[in-house]
């Protein structure tokens, strides 16, 4: 009997360092992989001809839907998320790095490090404008509040109708997981970028446009679903002194500037202006 209690200790020792034998041996082959991975983004940094603004959310939202769509076992989906999102930051690195213009809030500024990493280097500016303009002095990325019908902060979006050579777009929504834990950042962000943003099979485009005084926000939608839209939020400001209404409308999918649907949404004073547009977000619905 005594023989058998003083045995049951090692035998538990025993199978506790098989198990840790087998974590390390995993975590030997992961990090292996790591390292692989790395030298396949410095491959794409060397050979892939990527310039300007390197990141590729719509890329991004693909790989993240494609894994959780796969994923199993008692590992948290978010720290899956969390998982890439730092790989998809360090690969940033390993392609030379970018620099992140955040509008003034510290719930912004957490949000685009738990999106971007917290290595990327940040530059935080007191309103929309400063923070724009951050991406003609060196930053590659504008992350900015949610629009909204205001004034700023949430007004920025007007800044972005330009059709000249410079374009700015929305090219990402975050956070891009929308369940949150205890200890995520809260609120929403939009980053702006001189790239257009890339599909991701399932997006959201952002067209702004000018009507007539008197156009309701039904009147609006109505008007992008008779041109083969399908729309979603509305946003509308009006101008001070101005008869115009300026519109920002959300439709269902990426939107190219030649799309023949643009010309034929009615009731616009001017041809429509693409903005750019987003991944749906984990989680989110219309």
């Amino acid at each position: 009997m005594n023989l058998s209690l003083t045995s049951l200790p090692s035998q538990a020792t025993d199978a506790l360092s098989q198990l840790r034998a087998q974590l390390d041996a995993l975590d030997d082959q992961i990090h292996d992989l790591l390292m692989r991975r790395a030298e396949v983004v410095e491959s794409v940094a060397r050979d892939g001809g990527k310039t300007g603004t390197k990141i590729r959310p719509g890329r991004e939202a693909i790989i993240l839907r494609r894994l959780l769509s796969r994923h199993q076992g008692a590992l948290p989906a978010q720290a899956i998320i969390r998982f890439w999102r730092e790989m998809f930051g360090a690969a940033l690195i390993i392609e030379g790095g970018q620099v992140m213009a955040v509008c003034d809030g510290d719930d912004r500024l957490a949000l685009a490090r738990e999106h971007f990493g917290p290595y990327t280097p940040s530059r935080r500016h007191p309103n929309p404008a400063q923070t724009l303009a951050d991406l003609r002095e060196g930053a590659q990325l504008a992350v900015l509040p949610p629009p909204s019908e205001d004034d700023e902060p949430g007004g920025w979006w007007m800044m972005l109708t330009g059709t000249g050579a410079h374009r700015l777009f929305v090219i990402a929504k975050l956070p891009f997981l929308t369940k949150r834990f205890e200890g995520a950042p809260l609120g929403e962000a939009y980053v702006v970028a001189a790239v257009r943003p890339d599909p991701s099979g399932d997006d959201r485009g952002l067209i702004a446009c000018e009507f007539t005084s008197d156009t309701s926000r039904t009147r609006m939608s109505t008007l992008f679903k008779e041109a083969g839209f399908t729309p979603g939020t509305v946003w509308v400001r009006r101008l001070a002194n101005d008869p115009r209404l300026c519109a920002l409308v959300e439709v269902e999918g990426l939107v190219a500037d030649d799309d023949p649907r643009l010309a034929a949404i009615g009731g616009l004073e001017v041809l429509p202006v693409v903005i750019g547009g987003y991944a749906v977000p984990l989680g989110e619905t219309a």
